[in-house]
C-alpha cells in the first residue's frame, strides 16, 4: 500500500493484531478477506480489539 496511514492496519502484508474488520455489520474473515471487493454503499468499520489501562 502507497498510503502511509496503512502502517496503522497492515504489518508485513498482514493486518494488525488487534484490529477488527467489519464489512456491512459482519467479520471480513466471513466475507473473504482479502478476496472481498468493495461495493459501493459498503459499510468498512475498523476497530481496535486492543485497549489501555
Amino acid at each position: 500500500m502507497d498510503d502511509p496511514r496503512s502502517e496503522l492496519f497492515v504489518l508485513d502484508q498482514h493486518l494488525q493484531p488487534g484490529i477488527l474488520v467489519l464489512i456491512n455489520d459482519a467479520d471480513w474473515e466471513l466475507e473473504g478477506e482479502k478476496a472481498y471487493e468493495i461495493q459501493d454503499g459498503d459499510n468498512i468499520l475498523f476497530a481496535s480489539t486492543l485497549h489501555g489501562g
